[in-house]
């Protein structure tokens, strides 16, 4: 538990500077245009800040993996422990950060025209919903990046060739299914997304957010199968 704890501690510090740069950032581009749009010099509408901050969590994903595991070696760590601590870390940085942006929604939907993610998608603007959804969507995004950078670090080079090729081919095949189908596999997709995402349940945002947390959880527990028999390598 020791360990596991030092591997949260760790992690959250790796991060720390990267987040405040992002959010310094962030800030910085809303403070902008409230004060242009208050000056009457634009006359814009602002939205779906959550959606960078998900791409800014996915590219962190795929970066915060290689060194750690190297010091988690180095101090005799087991897998296990660096597994699970990364996980809480993880999910911690996540529901951090969409706190963070459900707060700075508020501030900004008081100063200019502005609509989050969830109130574009789902017309709510309830704090909590909109909390859930995003804790929800950046967890996933955050696993999916260290899923990603752990798979590529235990190939080999033929195998990462594979694994970059496969989706490109899945994609093309895909499409002929589809094709051929005459749009029944697309239909069926969408249908599907439709349920799992809640707007088939008039636009029911805990539905959505519930998928998203069960996405998260499937790929946190499929990210110790590239872990399991990595090794420290350049």
């Amino acid at each position: 538990m020791n360990n596991t704890f030092k591997i949260f501690k760790y992690q959250v510090y790796d991060f720390t500077k990267a987040v405040i740069i992002f959010y310094s950032i962030v800030i910085s581009i809303s403070l902008a245009i409230t004060a242009f749009v208050s000056k009457g010099l634009v006359n814009v509408s602002f939205g779906g800040m959550e959606m960078v901050t998900a791409i800014f969590l996915f590219i962190a994903g795929l970066n915060c993996f290689k060194s750690n595991f190297k010091f988690m070696l180095a101090n005799n760590v087991s897998r296990r422990n660096f597994y699970f601590g990364n996980i809480i870390a993880l999910v911690s940085i996540s529901a951090f950060m969409a706190l963070l942006d459900s707060i700075l929604n508020i501030i900004l939907d008081f100063n200019i025209p502005y609509e989050g993610v969830v109130m574009q998608l789902y017309g709510s603007n309830s704090f909590f919903a909109g909390l859930l959804w995003c804790f929800g969507l950046y967890t996933l995004f955050l696993c999916l990046g260290w899923f990603i950078t752990m798979l590529y670090y235990s190939c080999n080079k033929l195998m990462k060739t594979v694994i970059s090729i496969v989706p490109v081919l899945l994609i093309a095949l895909f499409q002929y299914i589809d094709w051929i189908s005459r749009g029944l596999v697309n239909r069926a997709i969408v249908g599907f997304l439709d349920k799992a995402m809640g707007f088939a349940y008039n636009n029911n945002v805990y539905v959505g957010a519930l998928s998203l947390f069960i996405g998260a959880a499937a790929i946190a527990l499929i990210c110790f199968l590239p872990l399991h028999n990595a090794i420290a390598k350049d």
